[in-house]
């Protein structure tokens, strides 16, 4: 992959500048930023307001026994959609599945909003999810192309950031809207608002250089080929996973297995070689990113459930327990970028302290399930959790870009996000099956100690195997 020598990037004509004077915000760099942050934003507020107003928009359509599809709908389309991106990406640079990313979720939004049927419903989530999985991919090659190597961190943690607002004043938008007026409003709404990160990334993405077509022989063409239908099997085996978990029944026998052997000869494909035996570098990153994703995003998914059922809080109170996490997460990945931290730990290092501070701190849940701890113990548990997080994903995602090639940026972030995904998929499901297995009402205790107890095993594996993010 070439590009055109006349062209000059925003990453090259930055570079001539002292680092101390660069920022995301300078001039040079203000549209992109904002414009990333925008989409960031929207995509924030709608999963955390979506995640509250979804209940009753399943029950209002009639759709209750079909709940999960809402959810698994998004996932196994966007999945798909980030192996399709990376693909662009790379080939052509990240404009199209931008713009276009954007445009198909604020489709999908229109469609969900307006359903009238639970099929309705489940295609806007479905059209969502590949809109949203085109957009992920994409903005982490918008970085690495259009922010010198010293701004990449900072733009990393603006996304981070991002997620503060949105999941603090989420849920409570979300239920002022649906109490009020109606549920559709959070879809309708946000579909409005993606206009402006369509306008305000137009030109930045145009700006970027211009990649000449590669002529690729047979071999590579078909590669490629093979790589897009593991991608679309594995999105097929990680919704039949998600459904398969919900319940210990027939269907559920019959799904899980069936999942499981799709996902088995499709996954590896999808990440680099080397990544399921932990190889030094790049694989190991990509690694750390799927094992991280499952340990606390596996916790996460449960925390509220064992609030509600076991410890017996209200929704909104349950799931305002979980802000810390958002503010934890974008202080930690604005500290990282900071002096005091970035020459004294290496990014290897960074990997692994975060590791241990997120594996650590989630201890603090397994004591919280103890009717005789204050709640106020889960609050603080995650805020020091997601410290850890944020240490640690921001630092991953650096990594991922500095040991690739510019023709390689797309591919392997989109290998990055279904590290994520896939892993946090497998762990939730698993816990899922455990959960439905030993408890008929949530409210045992045990449950959730033996749950908590396996996502935190997950963290200590990443610990052990952190060092070898080091090339060989």
């Amino acid at each position: 992959m070439t590009y055109h020598p006349e062209v000059t990037t925003l990453s090259t004509a930055a570079s001539a500048q002292p680092a101390a004077s660069e920022s995301i915000l300078s001039p040079r760099y203000l549209a992109v930023t904002i414009g990333f942050i925008a989409s960031i934003l929207l995509t924030a507020f709608e999963a955390m307001a979506v995640g509250a107003a979804m209940p009753v928009a399943v029950a209002k359509l009639h759709g209750l026994p079909y709940y999960s599809l809402a959810f698994s709908a998004y996932l196994t389309t966007s999945l798909l959609g980030m192996v399709l991106s990376g693909q662009r990406s790379d080939r052509s640079g990240p404009r199209l599945p931008c713009l276009g990313g954007i445009a198909l979720f604020g489709a999908g939004l229109l469609t969900a909003g307006t359903a009238t049927t639970m099929v309705q419903f489940v295609l806007g989530r479905a059209i969502q999810g590949l809109g949203g999985g085109l957009v992920i991919v994409a903005l982490y090659v918008l970085v690495g192309r259009a922010y010198p190597e010293q701004l990449r961190g900072k733009a990393f943690s603006a996304m981070a950031t991002c997620w503060v607002l949105p999941g603090a004043v989420g849920p409570v938008i979300a239920g002022v809207l649906t109490e009020d007026l109606s549920w559709r409003w959070i879809f309708l709404g946000t579909a409005v608002l993606i206009v402006i990160p369509l306008v305000l990334l137009a030109k930045p993405l145009r700006d970027l250089p211009r990649v000449e077509a590669v002529e690729r022989d047979g071999a590579q063409n078909a590669r490629l080929r093979r790589i897009r239908v593991a991608a679309g099997v594995t999105a097929l085996g990680a919704g039949l996973l998600e459904l398969g978990s919900q319940e210990i029944n027939l269907v559920g026998l019959i799904l899980a297995p069936i999942a499981i052997v799709l996902l088995v000869p499709s996954v590896p494909r999808l990440l680099p070689a080397g990544t399921l035996r932990a190889r030094r570098g790049l694989p190991t990153v990509i690694l750390m990113r799927g094992l991280m994703a499952g340990s606390y995003f596996g916790i996460e998914a449960f925390l509220p459930l064992m609030l509600e059922q076991h410890r017996g809080l209200s929704v909104t109170l349950a799931g305002l327990s979980l802000v810390t996490a958002t503010v934890g997460w974008a202080i930690a990945s604005w500290a990282i970028n900071q002096p005091v931290i970035a020459t004294r730990l290496s990014k290897p290092a960074r990997v692994r302290t975060g590791i241990a501070i997120c594996g650590l701190s989630l201890i603090g849940d397994i004591v919280a399930v103890g009717t005789a701890t204050p709640l106020w113990t889960v609050a603080l548990a995650m805020g020091f959790a997601s410290l850890g997080a944020g240490m640690t994903f921001p630092t991953v995602s650096l990594l991922t870009l500095e040991l690739s090639e510019p023709e390689e940026q797309g591919t392997n972030s989109a290998s990055l996000q279904v590290a994520d995904g896939i892993t946090s998929t497998l762990a939730i499901a698993l816990g899922g099956s455990i959960y439905h297995a030993m408890s008929t009402d949530g409210s045992s205790g045990g449950v959730y100690v033996l749950l908590y107890a396996l996502y935190i095993g997950i963290a200590a594996v990443a610990w052990v195997l952190a060092p070898r993010v080091r090339r060989a």
